[in-house]
């Protein structure tokens, strides 16, 4: 995370055993090393701080899958732990494609859920990277990040490509706006009705620990 963030140091010595990664024998250091190199495993990933987005670049679609770096390797993300990426962005697609009426057997609710990222589900091939530079904007401090992810954390919504998608999520979480960089006609633009559920719901979560 930008300006104060708090690095996290637990990922070079996790993926890497004693975090040499120009070993001249990768797997005697590094036991998940065919994991990051079927995923795409970016370095930036290794040095990932509190708060960064983490990309879940879909080879074959396309389209990335977002999720917040928590420390320790693992990610908050919205998504269902038993549904894999290529799934969960076709039905994205045909929710995009088809009218809302005939789409409500295609999607489903889906949970919020913390996983290490070498337990995501996903394509071989996905790219996996920190990518802060998307959105272009201000990022909130860690101990507000931290307040969010925990307020929404087993919760479940229904997954909506347009009005709320994993990216919306995880930008909310860091930036405190629901945004989307996938959208066509609608780029990075804040989705402030979404926005606004989502403060409320922390507002009420607030309120009933007084």
């Amino acid at each position: 995370m930008d300006d104060g963030a708090v690095q996290d140091t637990d990922w070079p010595t996790e993926l890497g055993g004693d975090g040499d990664w120009n070993s001249d024998d990768p797997a005697k250091v590094d036991p998940d090393a065919s994991v990051r190199i079927a995923l795409d495993i970016d370095p930036s990933v290794t040095t990932a701080e509190i708060g960064d987005l983490i990309e879940f670049l879909n080879p074959w679609l396309g389209l990335s899958y977002w999720g917040v770096y928590i420390g320790e390797g693992q990610v908050i993300h919205f998504g269902v732990g038993d549904e894999n990426m290529t799934r969960k962005a076709c039905r994205s697609f045909f929710q995009l494609m088809m009218p809302k009426s005939r789409t409500d057997c295609v999607l489903k609710k889906t949970r919020i859920c913390i996983k290490h990222v070498n337990e995501i589900r996903l394509p071989l091939g996905t790219r996996i990277r920190v990518n802060n530079k998307k959105h272009n904007l201000v990022p909130s401090p860690p101990e507000i990040v931290k307040t969010r992810y925990e307020t929404f954390l087993h919760q479940e919504f229904k997954y909506d490509l347009v009005k709320f998608n994993s990216e919306h999520f995880a930008t909310f979480v860091r930036y405190g706006h629901a945004v989307c960089s996938q959208i066509p006609f609608q780029k990075n633009e804040a989705h402030s009705d979404m926005s606004q559920t989502l403060e409320l719901i922390m507002q009420q979560r607030k309120e009933s620990q007084l």
